[in-house]
């Protein structure tokens, strides 16, 4: 291979995945190719006519066509196939978007003419073909041989997070989870417009958990995933924010080891840090805050009287229990001049902002009708203006 740039980087991870022998010339590399130095060998200079003797293949992968040219012309001269990245056309081979999963291997080819193309279509499909399509080919494998099949086939549990609300906000990974699912038990929080992108012919359920009301059991929500995972269905486990930050995610995680079945989280964008940044306040400023701490405030007086020490506190799910926040924070040392802000809809149409100080909080709040969600931010940041 010819060059130690961004093609090199992409192309040299399968070769040494197939335990290729590869000699590298390049006078320099990237540090993406620095990395993989230990597997294989490194000519620093740039390219003789002679480096590709005694080569099956060679790629050109320089960002100089005459380069290039050079390169293939010489692989011609000695009868050597030389894959050309900048001309593949003029090249003897082209390298297919290679997936794999165990036994299962999905190529993906423009041939040649549409790299980009290539790359997108690959990771569309990466997405798709989860890990668990290893264990489905071994399962079908063995059945083939004679074997009795163990059961359905089970696909991992998706724990996904739907961020603050913001459809524009939702990952790519959790937009293709959802529109691959066969059943969505979701969080009751999370936006219609996220809801749309899941297939009409997928079962959707409300997990109906709403902090300081009556809710689904977190037991029975955990039976829906297990059951469904268990008959064979792909699952996700829809959740407002990220599923590890006060989404009571790895509850779900544990019931799902417990019961032999794999999982993966999709982290979502946290309301914690997006919902300020959606209101135009910043966690951390230099000169006014350099660190943030988060916190829930819905677990209850003998709870709720501790709170971690940072320049910004954000509290999440603390709207209905004011009455012992603030004075709590009060008798911790806070002024009650402090500015602070609560956030109402944070990430939807309808947020709402309340800007006013710790002790003017609980009152503000209750004069405009402020309902959950509403996600509070104190600290001298709320008192900052663009």
């Amino acid at each position: 291979m010819v060059g130690g740039g961004s093609v090199a980087a992409r192309k040299l991870p399968e070769l040494l995945a197939c335990e290729a022998s590869v000699i590298l010339v390049a006078p320099a590399l990237s540090q993406t190719v620095r990395r993989l130095l230990p597997g294989l060998e490194w000519r620093e200079r740039k390219f003789q006519s002679d480096d590709v003797n005694g080569c099956a293949l060679v790629f050109a992968c320089t960002n100089d066509p005459v380069a290039n040219a050079e390169i293939s012309n010489a692989c011609h001269s000695g009868g050597i196939p030389c894959n050309r990245a900048d001309a593949a056309v003029e090249g003897d081979f082209i390298v297919p978007g290679v997936i794999r999963r165990g036994a299962v291997t999905v190529s993906v080819s423009t041939s040649g003419q549409a790299p980009s193309l290539t790359r997108d279509l690959k990771q569309k499909l990466d997405a798709f073909l989860g890990p668990e399509w290893a264990d489905i080919a071994t399962k079908l494998a063995n059945v083939r041989g004679g074997a009795p099949i163990d059961g359905a086939i089970t696909h991992p549990v998706l724990l996904v997070g739907a961020g603050p609300g913001d459809r524009s906000l939702l990952t790519l990974a959790a937009a293709d989870a959802l529109k691959n699912a066969e059943v969505v038990i979701h969080d009751r929080l999370v936006s219609p417009t996220i809801m749309d992108l899941i297939p009409q012919h997928c079962q959707k359920i409300s997990a109906e958990k709403r902090g300081h009301f009556e809710s689904q059991r977190q037991e029975h929500i955990n039976s829906e995933i297990i059951d469904f995972a268990k008959a064979g269905k792909r699952v996700v486990r829809l959740k407002g924010g990220d599923p590890f930050v006060f989404g009571r995610g790895f509850e779900e995680v544990l019931a799902l080891e417990a019961a032999g079945i794999p999982w993966r989280v999709i982290p979502g964008v946290s309301s914690a840090t997006a919902v300020p940044a959606l209101a135009g306040i910043p966690v951390t400023h230099r000169g006014v805050a350099r660190s943030f701490a988060v916190a829930s405030g819905m677990a209850g007086s003998a709870t709720n009287q501790d709170f971690p020490k940072a320049d910004t506190l954000v509290l999440l799910m603390a709207l209905y229990r004011l009455d012992e926040i603030v004075p709590a924070l009060l008798r911790a040392g806070y002024a009650s001049e402090t500015p602070v802000a609560a956030i109402e809809s944070g990430g939807l149409p309808e947020q709402r902002v309340c800007r006013t100080t710790l002790a003017h909080l609980r009152a503000e709040t209750a004069r405009l009708g402020f309902d959950s969600p509403t996600l509070i931010v104190v600290g001298d940041v709320t008192a900052l203006s663009a």
